[in-house]
């Protein structure tokens, strides 16, 4: 399982979760975690980058909303990297993750939106 989350520079600063390319119930924790740590450690902002998955069940919406619900409870934004088309984009889709959370098509333009942020 390859999940990859930049660290949290001393000064704190925007987070990055790197979904690996199948995400299931298998690894599901694994990502959450590293979402979780990058919020204890102080990040300014989040950004849960599914841009290269491939694959994922109902597992990685899940990973997004409890993500979100823990970077909302520490006051931290959090968007989400999501691929204009394909199955991932469709589960998001369908399980609400473009209505209820802020989204965007690429690393760049999701730090982007992070940085407009009050």
């Amino acid at each position: 399982m390859s999940v990859r989350a930049a660290r949290v520079p001393e000064k704190a600063g925007t987070g990055v979760v790197v979904f690996p390319a199948e995400v299931d119930l298998s690894n599901a924790d694994d990502v959450l975690s590293e979402a979780l740590r990058l919020i204890r450690e102080g990040a300014t902002g989040i950004v849960l980058d599914l841009g290269g998955c491939a694959f994922c069940d109902s597992s990685g919406p899940n990973v997004i909303f409890r993500a979100r619900a823990r970077a909302a409870a520490a006051d931290i934004p959090l968007v989400v990297v999501l691929p204009t088309r394909g199955i991932v984009r469709k589960i998001c889709d369908i399980a609400g993750v473009t209505r209820d959370i802020d989204h965007a098509t690429s690393l760049a333009a999701a730090r982007d939106r992070l940085g407009r942020r009050p």
